[in-house]
């Protein structure tokens, strides 16, 4: 399950209350719900990995996706909460450069 809450009108912050694992059908998930969000600018969106353990290939390649929407500056993007055994993951698949770099916060185009 995905929970979605609007912070302000222009910061949108998407969260796992449910998921331990960001995986094919959490990615396709999150593809449907980035349809549905209207283009306009300064749109900040923030994704909180609090209870994320586990990144399959087709999270990470959303996640790069939105990373390389994001330096278009269509909107800024960040990743929150971000555990140490996913941050393990991203730098042992050097996405540290795609994703942004912090201790446990990823941030592009901000």
């Amino acid at each position: 399950m995905i929970r979605r809450d609007f912070i302000s009108e222009n910061h949108l912050v998407f969260s796992f209350p449910e998921e331990k694992r960001f995986s094919f059908l959490v990615a396709r998930e999150m593809r449907k719900e980035m349809s549905k969000i209207p283009e306009k600018e300064g749109l900040q969106i923030t994704i909180d990995l609090e209870r994320i353990h586990f990144i399959d290939s087709a999270g990470f390649d959303f996640l790069v996706n939105m990373a390389r929407e994001a330096e278009k500056c269509r909107f800024d993007f960040e990743l929150v909460h971000v555990l140490p055994e996913v941050t393990e993951l991203v730098r042992l698949l050097h996405l540290e450069n795609v994703l942004g770099t912090g201790e446990n916060t990823f941030k592009s185009c901000l």
